[in-house]
């Protein structure tokens, strides 16, 4: 395989290409729920789940981001679906992340607007690397530090607090893609 080329092609011919524990990071964001018609593609999530599984390095990580379509009034829990399918094939759930859109697609009828759509971070062992976005503390100073024990008793400790802290696993994008296609 070379490394600085665009395949386009169906990813199982691309993985099957590759050997095993050959891929550090995957991100993407796969069809699911047959919400869009790519030409006739099929998207065969098992197949695709093992060959990810196979290339992916031991300390590797594939972020899946993903959501469900919602028929006859129902989401289709797919995404639960896939996830729980990631780790019987052996994956470990690392985190669940949400993407949130501040400027969903607006639905009409019972429902909430969609402004989310789960970001499942699945890793090969433990992930080998992690390099968290971190924005400064608000308080600098000693801090309460409380933990609920095992038997419900709610126990304090003084702790130093640090300059900086790791954000939160909700990242807020702004969609602007389809607006400034639209205005070409």
């Amino acid at each position: 395989m070379e490394l600085e080329k665009i395949y386009n092609e169906n990813c199982l011919i691309t993985m099957s290409n590759m050997p095993d524990n050959y891929i550090d990071f995957v991100i993407t964001s796969p069809p699911y729920d047959c919400i869009r018609n790519y030409n006739g593609y099929q998207f065969e999530f098992e197949k695709i789940a093992k060959e990810l599984f196979r290339v992916i390095k031991v300390g590797g990580l594939v972020i899946w981001v993903v959501a469900d379509a919602t028929i006859d009034g129902s989401e289709t829990g797919t995404s639960f679906k896939q996830v729980l399918f990631f780790k019987e094939i052996g994956f470990g759930l690392h985190d669940t992340m949400i993407y949130y859109k501040n400027n969903p697609m607006p639905q009409t009828g019972n429902r909430y607007h969609q402004h989310f759509e789960y970001m499942f971070a699945l890793s090969k062992g433990n992930p080998k690397t992690f390099n968290p976005i971190t924005e400064p503390t608000k308080y600098q100073g000693l801090a309460n530090m409380k933990n609920r024990g095992q038997n419900g008793s709610l126990d304090y400790e003084k702790v130093e607090r640090t300059k900086e802290k790791k954000v939160g696993n909700v990242f807020s994008i702004l969609l602007v893609v389809a607006f400034l296609q639209r205005t070409k």
